[in-house]
């Protein structure tokens, strides 16, 4: 029982110590100013992203998760409704892809 109440009070303890300290010895700047990548900047331009590329980036992202996830086939192939599960899946990524090719999403140039 101490063990627990020693570990609670030590989990509050150190994040409440760590959230003061950098409270107390944080300098303090305007939020006007703007931050990026530990330098300020002297200008105000800004780069828009593309929508498409955008786009882009999240189709990369949804097939890069689909190749985790079947990497894994093997180890749970042998489980209750497995196979459904998988051909339901492949069948939704497919069509999305098929989808974001026939709206066009997918070819770079406009």
């Amino acid at each position: 029982m101490w063990i627990l109440l020693t570990y609670l009070f030590i989990s509050i303890l150190v994040p409440t110590v760590m959230g003061l300290g950098s409270f107390l010895v944080s300098s303090k700047f305007m939020s006007a100013d703007s931050f990026e990548c530990g330098f300020d900047s002297f200008n105000v331009s800004v780069f828009p992203v593309s929508l498409r590329f955008f786009i882009f980036c999240i189709v990369f992202l949804i097939l890069d998760l689909e190749l985790i996830i079947m990497s894994f086939t093997p180890l749970v192939l042998w489980s209750n409704g497995f196979i459904i599960n998988i051909v339901l899946f492949l069948f939704l990524v497919t069509l999305s892809m098929l989808l974001e090719w026939m709206f066009g999403s997918l070819s770079w140039v406009e």
